[in-house]
């Protein structure tokens, strides 16, 4: 049975996009990773706390990830790309003015963490919704 797609020619502008958004939320994710050591002096906590900020991501996906999963085949991976992008934007931008808070910067990159699922999951539908079957391996 062959499946004939419509293959529109702003496809890669849609995979690239998604890649920039992917790539975005990785940035947020790890920011913190290479400067510890003077963002804990920064923010007067532990390394551990500086830490916990990574891991709140990894807390997040495992019980995100199947309610997320379950949104993006039921209603698209359109929706849930915009709303996990969103997110990021709003907790990203919070974070950014959050100042020598840290409260402030945890409970935004808890929601920011909580984006993480609906682009990382969604990984698979692009190719599989925008490209031909021969694409779909480059697009990946």
């Amino acid at each position: 049975m062959a499946n004939n797609y419509k293959l529109y020619s702003y496809r890669w502008v849609v995979l690239a996009v998604f890649m920039f958004i992917n790539l975005t939320i990785q940035i947020l994710w790890v920011t913190y990773a290479p400067i510890t050591g003077p963002a804990a002096e920064f923010y007067g906590v532990t390394d551990l706390q500086i830490g916990l900020l990574a891991m709140s991501f990894m807390i997040a996906f495992i019980p995100l990830s199947i309610p997320v999963s379950w949104i993006i085949d039921t209603y698209g991976f359109r929706l849930a790309v915009s709303i996990g992008a969103v997110l990021m934007g709003v907790f990203g931008l919070l974070r950014g003015f959050a100042g020598a808070n840290y409260s402030l910067v945890l409970w935004s990159t808890i929601g920011i963490a909580a984006a993480q699922p609906f682009l990382l999951n969604a990984w698979t539908k692009v190719p599989a919704n925008w490209f031909a079957i021969e694409e779909r391996a480059t697009a990946v």
